[in-house]
């Protein structure tokens, strides 16, 4: 069973602004650009692209980081007939000839996975 959220522990409190500005210098090329700073009922948070029904939330509370697995469908259904999540079916038959089945079955687990690696690589130096 895979994971839905990971936890990092800094040796100093530090905000979400902060955290924000380290992302933007430590993140790889490939996620920059993907993030960005959004308030929400439960407070601000940093909320990753949606890819494949999948969105990493980032969040810091004192010491403690928190990278946080959210499932987003956007479903529409025809005439009463099955829902259907166009922009992930979109995604996942490009991620199919970009890679194979694997890739589109698995894509978005593996881009929330990318982004909890790139976390624990940019906080190594703070846990």
């Amino acid at each position: 069973m895979m994971k839905a959220v990971e936890k990092y522990n800094l040796k100093e409190p530090m905000s979400l602004d902060d955290l924000y500005s380290l992302m933007t210098e430590r993140l790889p090329a490939e996620l920059q650009g993907k993030f960005k700073l959004k308030k929400g009922l439960f407070g601000k948070s940093i909320q990753f692209a949606l890819y494949m029904q999948m969105q990493p939330k980032v969040s810091v509370k004192g010491t403690v980081v928190t990278c946080r697995k959210v499932i987003v469908t956007k479903s529409v259904s025809v005439g009463g007939g099955p829902s259907i999540d166009i922009g992930a079916m979109k995604q996942s038959v490009d991620a199919a000839k970009e890679g194979g089945i694997k890739k589109a079955a698995f894509g978005g687990i593996d881009y929330f996975l990318g982004v909890c690696d790139a976390m624990r690589e940019a906080l190594k130096d703070k846990v």
